[in-house]
C-alpha cells in the first residue's frame, strides 16, 4: 500500500463527520494523517481509556443492513506498528457517540504479539491494554440490522497505513463491484521512445462496470487516493513511470459505498531514440561511403531482435516502400537518411529513427616552428605556456570551435589521454610535444608536433664592488667577460666587443650580455664612492711641555690613515708626544683618491727667557701663537700688575715695562683663545 498523505482539499477521515463508509466485503487499504478535530470535547462524546489524543488517525462508519455478527481485521503495513482502536455505537452519532464499548491499547511489542489487531468470534474480553494487557482482539458485536457504529483507528507508535477487512454474519450495505481489467500494454508514440506517451483510461469504464448503472468510475495514481477519493487522474493523462499501477475507484451514486480494483499499465519502449545525433564521418575525401549496419546497434540496442529496414524519406519508412540497402553515399552536404524498426513481438510496435549523415574533413591547421627558448635558472628546463602556439596552429581557424590540446607522448595523444597543462615545465632538452586540434562540432582531428629546446643563458661571474674616486681626472674602468656576441650597458653604450667602459661617478652599472643562442644575462656592478678627506676639526691638547697632543676630525666618502710630520701612516687619527710649535698632518684615502696636507700648531710657551741683546732667547713668546690671531695675552708681576699685552702676531715680550728693563723675577701671563679655555701661568725673566 502507498503512503499518500491527503491534504488535498478532499475528504479526509481522521474527522468523525468524514469517516470512510464501510460496505459489503470490500477491503479498505488507508495510511492515517492527522488528527483532525477532537470529537472528544464534545460533552457527549466520552474519551475513550484506550485512546491518547492527538495521533494520526482515521474514522469508519459501520452501517448493519442484516442482523448478525460484525468483525474485522485491522492489519498495518508495518509488522509492529502500534494501531489502538475505539467502537461507538450501537445508536452512535458524531455529536453522540457516548462510551466506547470495544476498546483496544494492546502494545504489541510488549505484549509479544504482532501489530494484527480487531474484533473476532473467539475473543470473550471488550477492553485490553494498555502496553502487554491482551493480545489485540476483542469480543464481536451482536449487531441488529439499522444499527450504526463508528471505529476510531489511532496510530500509537510506528508508521505506515493498514488495511481494514471487514466480517462476521451481519451484512453491510452492498458495495458496486470494481471487476478486474487486463493490464495495459501499448506501443510508445511516435516521436521520442522513452517509455512515456498520453492515456485516455474511459472506455475501460465498460469492462470494469459489467453493466452496473448509478455507478461512477475514477482513476487514481495511489490506493490511498482511491480509498480517499482524492487526485483524480484527468485526461488525457501521460504516465509517470513505466511499468506503472493504476487505482480504479468504483462508488454507488446512491451511497458512499466503494469498490476498487487495479491493473498495470507498460509502455512498449525500445529504447531507440526517434532523432539520432548525426553520424560524421572524418575525411579529407569530398564523398565516403557508409555502411549503417557499422553503426546500428548504437542507434537500435539488440537491433538483432528487430526488423529494420533503410528508406530515403521519412514518409517511405512510415509506408514501408521503396526500400534502400544499409550503404549510402555521405557528402560534405548532410543529408537525412530514416531507419524504420519493427518489434516483431507482442504489439509489433513500430518507429522511425532519422538519422543524419555527412562528410567532415580535419581542421585544417598548420604545423608550429620548433620553440627556441632561453633558460631562466641555468637548469636546463623552463615552464612553457603552451597555448602561446594556439594561433599558429589554427592557421585562421576560429578558437571558439576548435580544442586543442597537448600530450608528452604518441601513445598518450592516440589515447588521448594525461594532456598537459598549459603552463608546462619541460622535462627533457629538447623535448618533442604532440598536439592534437579537434573540431568540437564534428570531433573530427589533426595531429602536428614540434620541439621544445632551452638554451642556455650566458654566465657571468659575480664581480666585487669597486671604488670610483668623486669627479677624478682619470676615470675607472669596469669589465665582464668577452667573447659573447652583444653587450649593452646602462650608460647607453653598447657593442658586439663593449665588454668593459670607463665610469667616473659612483653608482650601479648594469651590463645587459647576449650570447649566439640570443639568450641574456645581466650583471650589476656596484662603483662606490671615495674622494679625498675633508679636515673637520683639529682638537689639540696643549701646554703640556712636550707631551701635546692632537686629534683630526675628518669627513668624506673614502677610507683614510693618518701621518704627523711625514712619520708613517697609521688608521687612528690620534697623534701624542706632540712638542709645541709647528706641524705638518697628512691624511692620505686608502683607495687612491687623494691626500689632504695641512699645517697645524701646538701651542706652549717659554719657561725662561734672557733679554741681553745676544740674540738667543731675547723675547719671551708661545710657539704657534700666529695660527690664533683672535688670541689675547696679558703679562703681569707677582702682585698682578699688567705690565703688557702681546700681539698674536708679534715677535714677543722684551722684558720692558715703559721701555725701562724689568729686574730678573718671575712674571705671569693669561691666554684666552676663542672657543679654548682660558690658560695661566708663569715664566722666569733672567738677566
Amino acid at each position: 500500500m502507498l503512503c499518500v498523505c491527503p491534504t488535498a482539499i478532499a475528504q479526509n477521515p481522521n474527522d468523525c463527520e468524514d469517516a470512510i463508509l464501510v460496505c459489503g466485503d470490500t477491503e479498505l487499504g488507508i495510511t492515517p494523517s492527522g488528527a483532525g478535530n477532537n470529537e472528544f470535547l464534545n460533552p457527549n462524546n466520552i474519551t475513550p481509556t484506550c485512546y491518547n489524543f492527538p495521533v494520526d488517525q482515521a474514522w469508519f462508519r459501520i452501517e448493519i443492513e442484516t442482523t448478525g455478527t460484525f468483525t474485522f481485521d485491522l492489519i498495518p503495513d508495518q509488522a509492529n506498528a502500534d494501531y489502538d482502536f475505539a467502537v461507538f455505537g450501537p445508536g452512535a452519532s458524531c455529536n453522540n457517540l457516548g462510551a466506547a464499548i470495544r476498546c483496544s491499547s494492546t502494545n504489541p511489542q510488549a505484549a509479544g504479539v504482532t501489530g494484527d489487531t480487531g474484533l473476532n468470534d473467539t475473543e470473550t474480553d471488550t477492553v485490553e491494554g494498555p502496553g502487554p494487557q491482551g493480545n489485540g482482539y476483542l469480543q464481536a458485536i451482536d449487531a441488529t440490522a439499522g444499527d450504526v457504529y463508528y471505529i476510531l483507528v489511532g496510530l500509537a507508535i510506528g508508521t505506515g497505513g493498514f488495511q481494514l477487512n471487514p466480517g462476521g454474519t451481519a451484512t453491510l450495505p452492498p458495495a458496486p463491484i470494481a471487476n478486474p481489467i487486463d493490464d495495459l500494454d501499448v506501443c510508445d508514440d511516435f516521436g521520442v521512445q522513452d517509455g512515456f506517451r498520453e492515456f485516455d483510461f474511459t472506455p475501460l469504464n465498460n469492462d470494469i462496470l459489467l453493466g452496473q448503472t448509478n455507478t461512477t468510475v475514477t482513476y487514481h495514481e495511489s490506493l490511498n487516493d482511491a480509498n480517499i477519493g482524492i487526485n483524480e487522474i484527468t485526461f488525457p493523462y501521460v504516465n509517470t513511470s513505466n511499468p506503472q499501477e493504476i487505482f480504479v475507484r468504483v462508488i454507488r451514486n446512491d451511497s458512499d459505498c466503494t469498490d476498487f480494483t487495479e491493473f498495470t499499465l507498460e509502455v512498449d519502449d525500445t529504447d531507440v531514440l526517434t532523432d539520432a545525433d548525426a553520424t560524421i564521418i572524418c575525411s579529407d575525401n569530398a564523398i565516403e561511403v557508409f555502411d549503417f549496419n557499422s553503426i546500428i546497434d548504437t542507434l537500435v540496442p539488440n537491433s538483432a531482435n528487430f526488423n529494420i529496414t533503410y528508406h530515403l524519406t521519412e514518409q517511405d519508412a512510415i509506408d514501408d516502400v521503396n526500400l534502400q540497402g544499409s550503404v549510402f553515399t555521405a557528402s560534405t552536404i548532410e543529408e537525412v537518411y530514416y531507419i524504420k524498426v519493427i518489434d516483431p513481438t507482442g504489439l509489433s510496435c513500430e518507429y522511425v529513427i532519422s538519422a543524419p549523415l555527412f562528410v567532415a574533413n580535419p581542421p585544417a591547421i598548420a604545423t608550429p616552428a620548433d620553440l627556441f627558448l632561453c633558460d631562466d635558472d641555468f637548469d636546463g628546463f623552463l615552464n612553457v605556456n603552451l597555448t602561446d602556439q594556439n594561433a599558429t596552429i589554427l592557421n585562421g581557424l576560429d578558437p571558439a570551435s576548435h580544442e586543442i590540446r597537448f600530450y608528452g607522448s604518441i601513445a598518450d595523444r592516440a589515447g588521448e589521454q594525461n594532456a598537459l597543462s598549459s603552463n608546462y615545465t619541460t622535462t627533457t632538452n629538447p623535448q618533442r610535444m604532440y598536439v592534437r586540434v579537434t573540431e568540437t562540432r564534428t570531433s573530427c582531428f589533426e595531429d602536428v608536433d614540434f620541439n621544445i629546446t632551452i638554451n642556455p643563458k650566458p654566465v657571468l661571474a659575480d664581480q666585487d664592488d669597486i671604488i670610483v674616486c668623486v669627479d677624478a681626472v682619470n676615470p675607472t674602468t669596469i669589465s665582464v667577460e668577452a667573447g659573447f656576441d652583444f653587450y649593452d650597458w646602462s650608460t647607453g653604450e653598447s657593442g658586439a666587443t663593449l665588454n668593459s667602459i670607463d665610469i667616473n661617478q659612483p653608482g650601479s652599472y648594469t651590463v645587459t650580455v647576449t650570447n649566439n643562442f640570443g639568450c641574456d644575462s645581466d650583471l650589476i656592478i656596484v662603483a662606490l664612492p671615495s674622494d679625498i678627506a675633508t679636515l673637520d676639526d683639529i682638537i689639540t691638547q696643549d701646554f703640556r711641555n712636550g707631551d701635546n697632543t692632537a686629534q683630526f676630525e675628518v669627513s668624506g666618502p673614502g677610507d683614510y690613515e693618518f701621518s704627523v710630520d711625514n712619520g708613517p701612516y697609521q688608521d687612528s687619527n690620534f697623534f701624542d708626544g706632540l712638542y709645541r710649535g709647528f706641524h705638518v698632518v697628512r691624511v692620505r684615502d686608502k683607495n687612491g683618491c687623494g691626500v689632504l696636507v695641512e699645517d697645524f700648531a701646538v701651542l706652549d710657551y717659554q719657561r725662561f727667557f734672557t733679554p741681553n741683546g745676544d740674540g738667543i732667547h731675547d723675547f719671551w713668546t708661545l710657539d704657534g701663537l700666529p695660527f690664533f690671531p683672535d688670541a689675547i695675552i696679558f703679562i703681569y708681576d707677582r702682585h698682578g700688575k699688567l705690565l703688557h699685552q702681546m700681539a698674536p702676531d708679534g715677535v714677543g715680550w722684551d722684558g720692558t715695562y715703559l721701555r725701562n728693563p724689568l729686574p730678573s723675577s718671575t712674571y705671569w701671563f693669561t691666554l684666552q683663545v676663542p672657543g679654548k679655555p682660558l690658560v695661566k701661568g708663569h715664566f722666569a725673566l733672567k738677566r
